[in-house]
């Protein structure tokens, strides 16, 4: 289970876990059950960024530096999904044109509106944002991709690392991850606040995760980052609005 867990932030982050980390596809599903946990990771490093270059009075330097502070963790590796997924479903084709469309390496027009969209979010979002809304972002982001891909086949004809993720999320998988959020979502100074906006999240992307399996007839790598940066720009738009 360790050493899956590293696996997995050596795959979904920019985080160095050392370069003896076998992949092992067998530790790697079982340690699905930590990916919120692997969220939590992240979350503690915007914390750490928040504290060491964000506490500052100019609100909006605060929510540049996060979002730097983010893509740098991250690598960027769902932003990237995001845009191929927009440049995709957004076309007007069907069947394999999407996927194809998905799968090319030159980004176009609906790429670069997702991207902007979603940079600008981040970065007015994280700007109003307390400590807490930052360490619970990432965490959240993840747990509504495992459910979003409960009960999902891989929509690519062609087999990937996006297959083993999609279609290794069972009930009890999801569960775990689910409770590891309620788990943080408890012990946090906001819990109701963060309680109401982590279901309606949870919601939200369920039902994009249906809107894109009726388009695609599944879920692929991209269309999990798609889900990943729009739950969590959804959450801390709720958050933000419910503190009033």
């Amino acid at each position: 289970m360790a050493s899956g867990f590293l696996t997995l932030i050596s795959f979904f982050t920019r985080i160095p876990v050392g370069r003896k980390i076998a992949y092992n596809e067998d530790n790697f599903k079982r340690a699905l059950s930590l990916y919120t946990l692997m969220g939590a990771v992240i979350g503690i490093l915007l914390v750490v960024v928040y504290f060491l270059f964000g506490r500052t009075y100019i609100a909006f330097l605060r929510g540049l530096v996060l979002t730097i502070g983010y893509i740098a963790i991250t690598g960027g590796i769902h932003l990237d999904g995001a845009a191929d997924t927009s440049d995709g479903l957004f076309s007007g084709r069907t069947g394999e044109r999407v996927f194809e469309i998905m799968s090319d390496s030159h980004i176009g027009a609906f790429g670069v509106i997702c991207l902007i969209v979603i940079l600008l979010s981040q970065f007015v979002l994280f700007s109003f944002a307390d400590m807490y809304t930052c360490f619970l972002m990432p965490v959240v982001g993840r747990a509504c991709l495992t459910a979003s891909c409960l009960g999902k086949k891989y929509a690519k004809k062609s087999k990937g690392m996006g297959t083993i993720f999609i279609e290794s999320m069972d009930m009890k998988t999801v569960t775990v991850n689910l409770i590891l959020l309620a788990i943080f979502v408890v012990i946090s100074p906001y819990r109701m606040i963060f309680a109401v906006s982590c279901f309606a999240t949870v919601a939200a992307s369920l039902f994009i995760s249906g809107w894109i399996e009726d388009k695609i007839g599944g879920m692929t790598g991209d269309t999990c980052g798609f889900i990943t940066e729009t739950s969590q720009i959804i959450f801390m738009i709720l958050v933000l609005f419910l503190k009033g």
